[in-house]
């Protein structure tokens, strides 16, 4: 790695591989025979709520789809019986999303399979490139770590953040 690199360069590097390895690890599931028929969406969902329940919208906003795409999303794993919708504890107004055991075994496989098969591209790298590539590794978590603490938390509207301001309706103009 060069180090005379403007750190701009870098930064549009990473940012062009992240797609790219989530469109490896989504085929190495596939190739794997652990999708189950299931999307690459429906992957996704699974892996966001691997580290706990999510509102319906806060996973709206992690997987940057609709709600909508979400409903469906979720009808669909539902069915399956991988995810659980049930009320929240603390607020049995509002919906949070659980993933069932099955949901969660599906989840763990597909993560394993992954780690499995670029553990695999990684086996011909010599010691020297794995201790840079952790060095890198450690510096994006740092980087991605200070990006979070400056970006809003995931909050349902009226939850922990203002709720924005309606747009008015149609032909709803006050009149004189």
């Amino acid at each position: 790695m060069t180090r005379n690199k403007p750190p701009l360069d870098q930064a549009l590097r990473t940012l062009g591989l992240i797609p790219r390895l989530y469109r490896w690890a989504m085929a190495s599931a596939q190739a794997n025979n652990l999708g189950r028929g299931l999307s690459l969406r429906q992957f996704g969902v699974l892996y966001a709520l691997r580290d706990g329940p999510l509102s319906p919208g806060q996973l709206a906003r992690r997987q940057r789809v609709t709600p909508a795409v979400i409903t469906g999303l979720l009808d669909r794993l539902e069915q399956r019986g991988y995810v659980r919708r049930e009320a929240d504890p603390e607020d049995r107004r509002r919906l949070r999303l659980v993933l069932t055991e099955s949901g969660r075994e599906v989840g763990q496989a597909l993560r394993q399979a992954m780690a499995g098969d670029m553990a695999a591209k990684f086996s011909s790298a010599s010691p020297a490139e794995l201790k840079e590539l952790d060095g890198a590794l450690d510096l994006l978590e740092r980087a991605l770590a200070a990006l979070e603490a400056r970006t809003p938390p995931d909050t349902e509207p009226g939850e922990d953040a203002e709720t924005p301001p309606r747009p008015p309706r149609r032909g709803s103009a006050k009149r004189r």
